[in-house]
Order: structure tokens, then C-alpha cells, then sequence
């Protein structure tokens, strides 16, 4: 293929969702009240020194400054797998997430941090790596078919990079495939389908506005209805007034992303759709779109990540990501140079890479493996930070409760010294 276009915009898609991912992290779990409080009405996020520092909380503390978070590490254990196999494998993937659920990333030695529940329920099941799409529907069965967490969706960035050179139904399958090994619930196999399908066609330039947008997601949509795609008594259960209410919301507002259901599949499918039209009606950039989207909270770095991945593989990696960001991100050069082995392997440029010989994408990241007592003792360390987070936590508000709430209180307090 080896065209600079396709090339650029394959880049600003995988960029742009560790990126989402990165900045995501800031306000994860917070509400929009609390994000304001801590970072200021409209904040200037920056990754470059003196970069913008998290907000020292339990959570947040826990997470290295300037990263990604466990989105992207599921993320390149698809791009590591593909890179490994020559192709995607919906059970070589489902070996490494069994391992990262262990052992963390091993390549990069980052502890298994933000693992999701329906994740961690599947994968750690003694059987899941022999059986894996199984296993994953026996527990959303067990979990009376309720369940739609966005787990799935957070890294299929890849597929639709790796699908450029095929068809958009070869990406419908390669995508629903690749996410049932942890996700079973049709809404799950749609919102994966939509992204996958519309980053391939943004990086291709097909697509250019948000009626264009919609017509893939009709697409997609009818795609799935087909018989033989999902199990029948499956598609029966995707209501389209409920998708609808998602896919084509106009706010954030409307999307109500925190919430106790702040990590529902199509919460965060409708959160990268609306980041989306706002680029494409330039309405918005990249970044602040995203600065928007994430000052919102709720489950931030999995929305960050997947509106990135859209918005990145529109505006391209060179001119439409932002400088402080993107050059700051840690492990740039090593996630760089992932992505471009990535697109060298699908066929996207010209290049010749050695699987084989890069121990990268081994199970273990060429580092061997973590004894239970390493893991016990980064536990700890991450406990103590944890510990110290909630005692800074408690010494500001007990100086906040020991100060003057207004301008009387304060002449109150002079007076009383006197």
C-alpha cells in the first residue's frame, strides 16, 4: 500500500487512543464537579515538562505520571500478539491477557493495574485460555446476559488499523472475533464492529463527514443483523432504540457519563462518536475535544481512549496530535516504534520486521517472570502510596475545615488575636 496519507492517519489512530488513555487518567472516576475542583474550569494538559501533575488521590497514585493505563496495555498485547502470530488470534491474545492479569507488562514492567471486573472474572477462570470466547460467554450468561462493560472496546484500535488493507466486513468479523474472547453481550460485539470499521475507514480518507459517519453505523448495524453473525436469540437483544439513544447523542450531557454505569459499552461508544462529529464539523480539535470529554470523568481514560483513536485516525499523528502530548507520553519511542512494526507487518508501508527475533513480543517481554514475592512487595509499595495519598488527602481538608470560610471569619480571627 505504502502511501504517507493511510500511513500517518494508521499512526494518529493507535497515538491518539494511548494518548486518550493518558489524559484519561487525570479525571477517572471523578465527577465533573470534582474534576473542575482539582484541575481548574478549562485546564491545559501537558505530558511536557514541567508536566501537569494528577491529583493525589488513592487512585491516581497508583498510576505512573505521563502513562497509559491498563486500556492500552490491553491494547498492545494485541498489537504484541499480532506482531508474534503474522495475524490475529483470538486465543494467543487470550494467553497474554491471562498473563498480564498475573504479571502485569511485562515488556515495559508495569504492574496489572485497572484491571475491569468482567475481565478479571473470565480470565482467571482455570480454563479460560484453552476455550476463551467460552468461557466468556458462560459468565455473561451466569451474569444473566446484563452485563456490557466497555473492556472490549477500549482496545480495538488495532484490528482497524491492521484490517486497512481488507474489507469492512473482514474488520466487522476480525473485531467481533477479537472481543468475544472477554466480552460476550451483542451490544459489546456492535460497539467493537463500529470503531474497528470506522478506524480503518478514516485512516483510507473515506470517510469525511458526520453523514458519512452514520451511514457506516447503519451499516455495521445491519451487518450484525444477518444470520449467522451472532447467535440469533443474541441479535434479538440489541434494542435500537437504546443504541440509538447512544450512537447519535448530540451532548455529552445527554450521554450521562458518571454514573454508576460510567463503564457501559455504549456510554463510551457514544462518547467517541460525539468527539468525532465535533472534528469533523470543526467544531472542535483534537485536543480540545478530548480536554472536554475527559473533564466530564466517569470511566475518562477508557472514553480518552477510544474517542483518541477515532479523532487520531482523522486528523493523523504529524499535524493533528498535540505536540504536548504526544511527545511527552512516556515510552513514546518504544510505543513508536510498536506501531510502526505494526503497520510494516499489515502492509501499510515498506519494511522488513523480524518477529522471531523481537523478545518484545514473547509472553514475558524478554524480562522472565515475576516471583509471587516480587509481586507481593510492588503490592505493598503501591499500598504505601496509597496509604500516604489518603493521609495528604485528610490534612488538606482539615486545613481547609480550620480556615476562615469568608471574609467575616477572617475579621473575626484577627479580632480574637488581638
Amino acid at each position: 500500500m505504502n502511501d504517507p496519507k493511510i500511513l500517518d492517519r494508521a499512526r494518529g489512530a493507535l497515538f491518539g487512543s494511548a494518548l486518550g488513555d493518558a489524559i484519561g487518567i487525570y479525571t477517572e472516576f471523578m465527577t465533573a464537579a470534582q474534576a473542575a475542583e482539582a484541575y481548574g474550569a478549562s485546564p491545559h494538559f501537558t505530558l511536557l515538562s514541567p508536566e501537569t501533575k494528577f491529583h493525589n488521590d488513592t487512585h491516581r497514585c497508583r498510576f505512573e505520571n505521563r502513562a497509559w493505563t491498563d486500556d492500552t496495555d490491553h491494547t498492545l498485547l494485541m498489537m504484541l500478539s499480532y506482531l508474534r502470530m503474522r495475524e490475529l488470534s483470538p486465543n494467543d491474545l487470550a494467553i497474554r491477557l491471562n498473563r498480564w492479569v498475573t504479571q502485569g507488562l511485562r515488556v515495559l514492567d508495569r504492574l496489572p493495574m485497572g484491571l475491569g471486573r468482567t475481565v478479571g472474572s473470565v480470565v482467571l477462570s482455570p480454563t479460560y485460555t484453552s476455550d476463551p470466547s467460552s468461557i466468556a460467554l458462560h459468565y455473561w450468561e451466569k451474569g444473566g446476559r446484563a452485563a456490557a462493560p466497555n473492556g472490549s472496546l477500549m482496545r480495538t484500535a488495532p484490528v482497524g488499523v491492521i484490517c486497512i488493507p481488507t474489507t469492512e466486513e473482514a474488520t466487522f468479523d476480525a473485531a467481533i472475533r477479537m472481543g468475544a474472547v472477554t466480552h460476550a453481550d451483542p451490544r459489546c460485539a456492535l460497539s467493537v464492529a463500529v470503531v474497528s470499521a470506522l478506524v480503518r475507514a478514516l485512516s483510507l480518507g473515506e470517510i469525511t463527514s458526520a453523514e458519512q459517519v452514520g451511514t457506516l453505523i447503519e451499516r455495521t448495524w445491519a451487518y450484525l443483523q444477518r444470520p449467522g453473525v451472532l447467535a440469533p436469540d443474541h441479535a434479538s437483544l440489541l434494542d435500537r432504540a437504546e443504541f440509538e439513544r447512544h450512537a447519535y447523542a448530540e451532548t455529552l450531557d445527554a450521554l450521562v457519563l458518571c454514573d454508576r454505569e460510567m463503564g457501559y459499552v455504549y456510554k463510551c461508544l457514544g462518547a467517541g462518536l460525539w468527539c468525532l462529529r465535533r472534528v469533523l464539523a470543526h467544531q472542535d480539535t483534537f485536543r480540545s475535544a478530548m480536554t472536554t470529554l475527559v473533564m466530564y470523568g466517569g470511566d475518562a481514560d477508557t472514553n480518552g481512549a477510544v474517542a483518541g483513536a477515532l479523532m487520531g485516525a482523522l486528523v493523523g499523528y504529524e499535524k493533528g496530535l498535540p505536540v504536548e502530548w504526544r511527545d511527552g507520553m512516556r515510552h513514546r519511542d518504544w510505543y513508536a516504534a510498536k506501531v510502526d512494526a505494526l503497520c510494516c507487518v499489515a502492509g501499510l508501508c515498506e519494511g522488513v520486521y523480524d518477529s522471531e527475533n523481537d523478545q518484545d513480543t514473547t509472553l514475558d517481554g524478554g524480562r522472565g517472570s515475576l516471583s509471587e514475592e516480587d509481586m507481593k512487595k510492588r503490592e505493598m509499595q503501591i499500598m504505601e502510596k496509597m496509604l500516604l495519598a489518603e493521609k495528604e488527602r485528610r490534612d488538606r481538608h482539615a486545613a481547609a475545615q480550620a480556615r476562615p470560610s469568608s471574609i467575616w471569619g477572617s475579621l473575626r480571627s484577627v479580632l480574637s488575636s488581638r
